[in-house]
């Protein structure tokens, strides 16, 4: 199983360096590679889609216990 890239291209083939030619596309784009071209040339950036971060598991999650009411249990009678 593949790790979630960092960095995803939006659809279409990138030029991100002037005269180089529109060859960048998520099939051939390492993260180590976008990393040093956004560095670079910051203003490919919008070429990028934005990532929603993911929230960190904290381990203090809360299990929610279903709700029986006393009828369906059969105490209500």
């Amino acid at each position: 199983m593949s790790t979630p890239k960092k960095y995803v291209l939006k659809p279409g083939r990138h030029q991100f360096a002037p005269g180089e030619t529109a060859a960048h596309t998520n099939d051939n784009l390492t993260d180590e590679a976008a990393e040093w071209y956004l560095n670079k040339y910051p203003h490919i950036a919008p070429l990028f889609v934005k990532q929603e971060p993911k929230p960190k598991a904290s381990g203090k999650e809360k299990t929610l216990k279903p709700q029986v009411d006393a009828e369906r249990r059969g105490e209500g009678e």
